[in-house]
């Protein structure tokens, strides 16, 4: 009990504003073109694309993976990829689904002159959003676009998905058309993930050898997918950062209901094609935006049978996932998402706050913090480790702690949601000060590993154990490197663990 009315205190708190997590730190601007150099040419199934090399790394920027999802396209099911005549410009980065329908493009980072038949290990990168916000390249303040990675001998494709309304909506009269509805931005992921296998040869890329990454809600769609019967084979090995794996979807029937208020309040009524007509000649924006995290009747994955047919954690505890290497883990602060206080907490009755100080400390402020951290992500991911692990499939877990020295003062909680992005990555360089360097070079030396061969391997000397029951051993990222950690919080997991259960 104390787990669901916290968080429904959480979720009633006036949460943080979805526009802020575009708003990267020291006024960071996603980049606005490949970095400048000579000229790469590819012939592709879809045509010939003009990109650009620089430093040993080529860069295919903009290339459509599905017709424009927008006027009669708009709430379906992404169509096959478009060809061209010519060379296309594929030099300038996709408009952001953010703030364009437009949108369905993805990105190509490779070693410069990979070859047809080099079987490079690939990557391929679901951004963060909120279900609201954020790119391929450059979501919250990192170069995402996998220069390093690159350079490290692997293959990055970006993939944009629709956000918003347009990602993540539901109507009768749309329910009633045939095909997939309601969850529109996880198509796209499945639809970038299929140009991957149809596509990544021609860019040198091993079709068989695809490492799925994703963070917050990206990784929502990766954990979806590992057991949605969509995306079976489409990739074979997964990495989920802050995955919010125990958050359920919206049942169908409730997304429908808040799509009729929606409609109704634009003007449109009804349930049949003319009510789908009319509501795909609106603007988004007519819907009433996207609102704040965690408010009711936001864009938010839905239960539609289909695409969503169970919770993530119902389909790893029957086994029905796909048995692939996994790697799964969290920040320490998660709760900086939703920014709780020690007032929140004060507003709990008397035996709830207790039993939550006795485990998480006295300070009320750091005590709710960290109680919504392990109830988001640090408990839900061990969890996860402990089904994959006794389902028969290779499984690491890790826990991300580390704060830059000049970031202590404003992080006082620990590393926040999103801070591991550009650690795995290791961009933009000047980000990082010296001392941040070798645990950025580690993590991305890990990821690497993990792509080539489906195991994290050692770096530095430091073997990343794969999980299993009896030590349940996991990596965490801190102030003193990457160290080997068993039952890391076992304490905080186990209390969260055992109060979801009640």
């Amino acid at each position: 009990m104390i787990v669901r009315s916290l968080a429904a205190a959480v979720l009633s708190f006036g949460l943080l504003a979805a526009p802020a997590l575009a708003q990267a730190p020291g006024g960071y601007q996603p980049p606005a073109a490949a970095p400048a150099g000579t000229t790469a040419t590819l012939k592709t199934g879809q045509g010939v694309l003009q990109g650009s090399r620089a430093d040993g790394v080529d860069y295919f920027y903009a290339i459509p993976f599905a017709p424009a999802p927008v006027g009669d396209l708009r709430w379906r099911p992404p169509g096959a990829p478009p060809s061209w005549t010519g060379e296309r410009d594929a030099t300038k980065a996709p408009p952001s689904c953010q703030s364009n329908e437009d949108c369905l493009y993805l990105n190509v980072v490779r070693p410069a002159n990979a070859k047809r038949g080099a079987k490079l290990p690939v990557i391929v990168w679901i951004h963060g959003s909120a279900f609201r916000v954020g790119q391929a390249i450059g979501a919250f303040g990192a170069d995402t676009e996998g220069t390093e990675f690159a350079k490290k001998g692997v293959i990055v494709v970006g993939v944009n998905h629709r956000l918003g309304r347009a990602g993540w909506f539901a109507h009768p009269a749309l329910s009633r058309e045939p095909g997939l509805t309601a969850n529109y931005g996880n198509m796209d992921q499945i639809a970038g993930l299929k140009w991957v296998k149809a596509n990544i040869a021609a860019f040198g890329g091993d079709p068989r050898k695809v490492t799925a990454v994703g963070e917050s809600a990206g990784a929502m769609g990766i954990l979806n997918m590992m057991i949605s019967p969509e995306a079976k084979g489409l990739f074979q090995r997964a990495v989920v950062e802050s995955g919010f794996a125990r958050t359920a979807p919206t049942p169908l029937a409730d997304a429908e209901a808040t799509g009729v208020r929606l409609a109704e309040a634009a003007g449109v009524k009804g349930d049949g094609p003319e009510a789908a007509a009319a509501l795909r000649k609106l603007p988004l924006s007519a819907l009433g935006g996207a609102g704040r995290i965690g408010a009711p009747g936001g864009p938010f994955p839905v239960m539609d049978g289909k695409l969503y047919v169970e919770t993530v954690i119902q389909g790893f505890a029957a086994g029905h996932e796909a048995r692939i290497p996994l790697i799964i883990g969290g920040n320490s602060h998660e709760a900086s998402l939703v920014r709780p206080t020690a007032a929140m907490l004060e507003a709990q009755p008397a035996e709830r706050q207790a039993a939550l100080t006795k485990v998480f400390g006295d300070e009320k402020g750091k005590a709710i913090n960290d109680f919504v951290t392990v109830q988001s992500i640090t408990e839900p991911d061990r969890a996860i480790a402990r089904l994959h692990a006794r389902n028969g499939a290779p499984m690491w877990l890790y826990y991300f702690s580390y704060v830059p020295a000049a970031e202590t003062a404003r992080k006082p909680y620990g590393a926040a949601h999103v801070d591991e992005v550009r650690f795995v990555f290791g961009q933009p360089r000047a980000s990082f000060a010296a001392e941040d360097l070798p645990l950025s070079d580690a993590m991305n030396r890990y990821w690497t590993n993990f792509a080539r061969t489906g195991a994290p391997g050692a770096v530095g000397g430091v073997v990343w154990p794969r999980f299993d029951a009896a030590k349940e051993a996991q990596i965490e990222f801190g102030a003193d490197g990457p160290k080997v950690r068993e039952h890391l919080l076992k304490d905080w997991r186990d209390f969260v663990e055992a109060a979801a259960a009640k």
